[in-house]
């Protein structure tokens, strides 16, 4: 029986999500790594600073990925490409999204105002979501779109500002 993708325990949860990306998988092993570490207590904590540190040379300086250990990011996070993701310490990911290159998820008017990306949504590369908006269930963000409202779940939004190109009800793709 073949994997899907966020079905592997611990540090390997978005391993087959980025099939034929080893860089990425790379960059997300030592991300959960990471989480697991500052997560713990005694001596994990002491382990937590090393790993952090070597896990953001690695993402900011080698693939241009900024995304803080503490962020909320589900299972099965697929990123393509990756240079020039910038991640808001407060957003939440849910699981199986996709995050593609020179995409900005981030604050709009306090540090905490960030988006929440619920499951299955696909984010297009050049695009940018701000302030505190709820993008629903199996969205899709179209390439270079700015997104400053919420987006429905099973809708594709694009352009600048974002507008409702379709709904697909309630399925997901």
């Amino acid at each position: 029986m073949g994997r899907t993708p966020g079905d592997r325990p611990g540090p390997l949860q978005d391993w087959s999500a980025n099939r034929g990306r080893p860089g990425i998988q790379l960059v997300l092993v030592l991300f959960r790594l990471a989480q697991e570490a500052r997560g713990g207590g005694g001596p994990r904590r002491l382990l937590a600073a090393p790993l952090i540190l070597l896990y953001r040379l690695v993402a900011l300086r080698l693939f241009g990925i900024d995304l803080p250990v503490s962020t909320a990011v589900g299972r099965g996070l697929a990123i393509h490409h990756g240079m020039g993701l910038v991640v808001n310490r407060a957003t939440r990911i849910g699981d199986g999204v996709t995050l593609r290159h020179s995409t900005t998820l981030g604050a709009r008017r306090t540090d905490e105002d960030c988006p929440v990306l619920a499951s299955h949504v696909d984010v297009g590369p050049h695009s940018v979501l701000l302030g505190a908006i709820s993008v629903g269930r199996g969205a899709l963000i179209g390439a270079g779109s700015v997104v400053l409202h919420d987006v429905p779940p099973a809708t594709s939004v694009a352009g600048n500002p974002a507008r409702v190109l379709r709904t697909r009800g309630e399925t997901p793709c």
